[in-house]
């Protein structure tokens, strides 16, 4: 528990004369910390208290406090004159972020104030616990308001600010590929960078929360070999039976862990693959298409006390199946061009894809692929679907190289359109070449390769 530092004004309950009819209150705010070390155990009591005993202390600071942390304040109205009451007391909190305020929510004092206050009688009080989790770093404001009953009736205020800083001690790094049409790898670096988290954080659990349709796998980081059977790389060995068996030096049982010191970092993989079984809202044949979501990282993380926070990443798109190639447009410098971003976590507008594309075509057989266009934008658009073909290496275009589309309405709507294909050379072959044309804007979006094929001969 913990004493905050205050700014603004501050309230004295004992100075009081004839005129005045009811008592002034003294407000009392302090953030509460629960330490998660005092765990009991089977045949012992709780009376024994917490086990840091004596050890516990009231700063006069909030402290360090982390994204993903839940903040927890008491608040307390007490009247402590002897023979006024306080009439017409209410209390209301509010949590001011950089971004956004939270009314701190509480059954006692939100019923005191919908019934337009409530009476303190001399020397009694009223009090509440309030929490709200913490969701990004930088100031933060907690606002407390106390309104009371004033001389002929009216009502009088004070008011109590208490700012404090929140830290994001952890920074998430994540690379997502593409592999196939039914799943995805993301690979995840968690790492403490804080330089206020001195004495570091342990990561209790890392979870993917996959989206509606998907299913995640955690494969596990590696860790260091605990059961290696040279002596000389541990601490010592045990006998059972016939067999020695070399126990796990210390540094390797810290390593596995969890343990994140300032300044170090931890690897994450998840593979995430499309449900067979659960259907995805918004989904299509082909699969996982480039822009869908596939969930989100949560890390559970715990300080030197145990108290716990948690911290989720931004939710990862699929990206598209390759990276788009620096290729040069000289021909087409008059119109706006529009690239895939470099950020995975960016998207294209409108997106492309082969549904059921043959996996080995022949050299001089004309082959058909039909895509899916996928408009993610919010508005309609006038489609046009073109390849051009000096961007095109070891395959063409069999008949027209552009089609119109019908208009498509945004926010996720499709349209699909078939293409005539021939493989010019064997071997590994890229299509690639592909542009969509907005008709109403002539904005032009280059797409990235589309997929691979294998050309044999016959």
């Amino acid at each position: 528990m913990q004493h905050p530092p205050s700014t603004g004004h501050n309230s004295s309950s004992s100075t009081t004369n004839d005129a005045t009819t009811t008592a002034i209150p003294t407000l009392k705010v302090m953030r509460l910390q629960k330490p998660e070390l005092d765990v009991a155990k089977a045949g012992t009591l709780k009376s024994s208290g917490y086990l840091l005993g004596s050890s516990l202390c009231l700063p006069d600071s909030f402290g360090v406090i982390h994204v993903g942390e839940t903040f927890t304040a008491y608040l307390g109205a007490l009247n402590v004159s002897k023979r006024l009451p306080v009439t017409s007391l209410t209390i209301t909190a509010q949590l001011q972020t950089p971004s956004q305020r939270f009314h701190m929510a509480s059954k006692t004092l939100d019923e005191c104030n919908a019934k337009g206050g409530c009476v303190l009688q001399p020397e009694q009080g009223i009090d509440s616990i309030v929490s709200q989790t913490l969701e990004e770093a930088g100031q933060h404001i907690l606002r407390v308001e106390v309104g009371y009953g004033g001389t002929g009736g009216t009502i009088k205020s004070l008011r109590k600010f208490y700012r404090f800083q929140v830290s994001n001690p952890l920074v998430i790094s994540e690379i997502t590929h593409r592999s196939g049409e039914l799943s995805c790898f993301s690979s995840i670096m968690l790492q403490n960078s804080s330089n206020e988290s001195k004495g570091g954080l342990t990561v209790s659990s890392a979870d993917f929360e996959a989206a509606p349709g998907f299913i995640s796998e955690n494969i596990s980081r590696r860790s260091p070999n605990c059961t290696t059977t040279n002596a000389k790389e541990t601490n010592s060995t045990i006998r059972i039976g016939t067999k020695n068996i070399s126990l796990p030096r210390g540094v390797d049982l810290f390593d596995r862990s969890g343990r994140l010191e300032r300044g170090n970092s931890m690897q994450y993989l998840f593979k995430v693959t499309k449900s067979t079984t659960q259907p995805t809202p918004g989904s299509f044949v082909n699969g996982i298409t480039a822009g869908d979501q596939l969930g989100k990282v949560v890390f559970t993380w715990r300080k030197a006390c145990g108290e716990f926070g948690r911290m989720a990443s931004f939710p990862l798109p699929c990206p598209a199946t390759n990276p788009l190639p620096d290729l040069n447009d000289p021909g087409q410098t008059s119109k706006k061009i529009t690239t895939i971003p470099s950020s995975p976590n960016l998207m294209l507008p409108v997106t492309i894809e082969p549904i059921n594309p043959p996996k080995e075509v022949h050299v001089g057989i004309p082959f058909d692929v039909e895509f899916l266009v996928v408009n993610r934008s919010h508005q309609f658009i006038s489609a046009q679907l073109l390849f051009r073909l000096e961007q095109m290496k070891g395959v063409s275009v069999c008949g027209p190289s552009s089609k119109n589309l019908e208009e498509i309405p945004g926010n996720g709507g499709n349209a699909s359109v078939l293409f005539r294909f021939i493989a010019l050379t064997s071997g590994l072959v890229q299509l690639a070449g592909c542009y969509v044309m907005n008709l109403a804007t002539e904005q032009t979006i280059r797409q990235p390769p589309l997929l691979n094929l294998m050309v044999t001969v016959d």
